[in-house]
């Protein structure tokens, strides 16, 4: 049975002598896997078509139950340009595709498709930035029901008015008066930025003008908070780290 699905391919790794494995995100299906026999020779099927990051039109058969599908054929629906230019650009969206394929378990994750998809996009027209790493990594956790509480302390309930700290390990913020030491500081005006954050919509992200302080404090805590609740490194991270300079604000 030959089924066609959108999807945006999230990695592509070799096996055997000319196949591609293949691990998608649909959003009617969620993330799946599937095998492209002969995909690393086949120029007439998918040339210049299975890269990461890329949205396609995949036509797939299904065979034995148990086993990934077949792709039959590829249709290029999007591909960026940037991304080849820009080192920044590419290692950021290597970042969003390998959150998406560790965090969204096999048929699941349908609700984070529009937010890759838009991400991609943004980050093919504005280029990378810090604003729009924090903006995915916050709405990622929101989407996967691991998002701390914003608005009372984890410890007595109280209002963060004042700020609090970031616990990753205990799952949440705490108000000055229950942190004590550790965790990630996030002063009033970064755990403002984050409410914000939390309701925008990604055409209105080119409009924010954070400052820069608080920028780095909630990458600092969204980005372990992260490493936390998968409970595994994030390898597109160390690359997207290394391109960062002293002093310079990360992408």
């Amino acid at each position: 049975m030959l089924i066609s699905r959108k999807a945006l391919l999230l990695s592509v790794r070799e096996v055997a002598e000319s196949d591609l494995f293949l691990s998608l995100l649909s959003p009617s299906y969620g993330r799946f896997s599937a095998v492209a026999k002969g995909g690393r020779r086949s120029i007439r099927r998918f040339v210049n078509k299975l890269e990461a990051g890329h949205l396609l039109r995949i036509h797939l058969r299904w065979g034995k139950k148990g086993l990934a599908p077949v792709v039959e054929a590829a249709d290029l629906l999007w591909a960026p340009e940037r991304w080849r230019k820009d080192p920044r650009a590419f290692a950021l969206a290597g970042y969003f595709l390998e959150l998406c394929e560790r965090s969204c378990p096999p048929a699941e994750g349908r609700e984070v498709f529009p937010l890759l998809l838009h991400s991609l996009r943004l980050l093919e027209g504005q280029g990378a930035s810090l604003l729009l790493a924090s903006f995915f990594e916050l709405r990622l956790l929101g989407l996967l029901g691991w998002a701390p509480e914003l608005d009372r302390c984890l410890g007595c309930g109280g209002p963060l008015r004042r700020g609090g700290a970031l616990f990753p390990e205990k799952g949440g913020i705490l108000c000055p008066s229950c942190s004590g030491e550790g965790g990630f500081e996030l002063s009033a005006r970064s755990l403002a930025l984050l409410r914000y954050l939390v309701r925008l919509s990604p055409t209105k992200l080119s409009r924010v003008r954070p400052q820069a302080e608080s920028l780095n404090q909630i990458s600092r805590a969204l980005r372990t908070f992260l490493k936390v609740v998968l409970d595994q490194d994030i390898k597109a991270l160390k690359v997207l780290e290394a391109l960062e300079s002293p002093g310079e604000e990360a992408p």
